[in-house]
């Protein structure tokens, strides 16, 4: 073995032993082991959070108001009126030269892709105000209150910084489908058939009125797209049918075809559900989300509670041991 002595100022001083090294290098390690006998010795620091933690989350739940969910459930109408012309023969060839062929998207299924279409917020707003009902506005005088506060202030210049539309400026119906988009559920049924639409507020009443203003709204849309695609094939059946020039079979087809097209423009001229009818609710249940968060609040506050305790129980031993030394 050599041991290698240097000289300082006239004192020799010797490297210490490799076990003495590891024996000290393991003295200051973390041990998982000691650091939870650390933590137990504080027990009582993790009973205080325990019951810290389970205060606070009672008083969560105290303080936060109930959660509304509304739900309604639809169906489609019955006799839908929309009409398949792809049977073969002289109908389906003449209903190709009116851009009739094919077959039809049913009408429920463009009631479900129009529900946050802009134009049904258009009439949701024109025919229920739902824009002003929806972001406050003063339903007296439709104007919009301009925001106050540091959190008004900040979001204007973030606005102009981000060159953003102006926060305080008036909602339109596009803010309306935006928030249909996000606020309403869509839930189909595979085994009723039923498609559901759900939304969560703090204001029930307003959640079954928003909710039937929807249904309404994008039925009286679907409505007005079906007269306004179907008034152009009864105008030209009728010209056609007035020619003198048609054989029987053609003159046969046509008519048969305006009787579709007529019976369809009945149905979109009737003021009753004309894609989708509300077929059970609104119904609306009650929930507290807070309450989900109390077993956290318990866990949180037992963790930093023997974190605590832990930390009591390591300063206690550093000053044990200090002292120890001084003697």
């Amino acid at each position: 073995m050599i041991r290698v002595t240097v000289d300082y100022d006239g004192e020799q001083a010797a490297p210490e032993p490799a076990s003495a090294v590891i024996a000290s290098f393991l003295n200051r390690s973390f041990s998982i082991a000691d650091t939870l006998k650390g933590a137990l010795r504080g027990w009582l620091f993790g009973l205080i959070g325990l019951v810290l933690g389970a205060i606070f989350g009672i008083y969560s739940v105290w303080a936060t108001p109930p959660t509304y969910t509304v739900s309604i459930g639809l169906l489609p109408t019955e006799g839908s009126g929309d009409v398949s012309v792809g049977d073969g023969g002289a109908l389906s060839t003449l209903a190709g030269l009116v851009g009739m062929g094919g077959g039809s998207v049913p009408k429920f299924t463009r009631f479900v892709a129009s529900l946050n279409a802009t134009a049904v917020a258009k009439i949701m707003d024109q025919k229920y105000d739902m824009v002003c009902l929806t972001f406050h506005c003063d339903q007296k005088t439709h104007t919009w209150p301009k925001s106050t506060g540091w959190r008004a202030g900040f979001g204007r210049v973030m606005a102009q910084i981000a060159h953003l539309p102006d926060p305080d400026n008036p909602r339109t119906a596009l803010d309306l489908a935006e928030n249909t988009a996000n606020q309403v559920v869509i839930t189909p049924d595979r085994t009723t058939h039923i498609l559901t639409l759900s939304m969560d507020s703090k204001d029930p009443k307003f959640a079954a009125r928003y909710l039937n203003a929807l249904v309404q709204a994008t039925n009286d849309f679907i409505r007005e797209k079906d007269r306004s695609s179907i008034l152009p094939y009864v105008d030209y059946l009728h010209q056609k049918l007035s020619t003198e020039n048609l054989s029987l079979a053609q003159h046969d087809a046509f008519s048969t075809l305006l009787v579709d097209q007529e019976r369809r423009l009945m149905l979109s001229s009737v003021e009753v559900p004309y894609a989708a009818s509300i077929q059970d609710g609104p119904n609306i249940t009650m929930s507290n989300k807070a309450v989900r968060m109390l077993a956290v609040d318990v866990m949180l506050g037992l963790v930093l509670g023997f974190a605590l305790g832990w930390v009591w129980s390591w300063r206690a031993e550093k000053r044990r041991g200090s002292a120890w030394k001084q003697y």
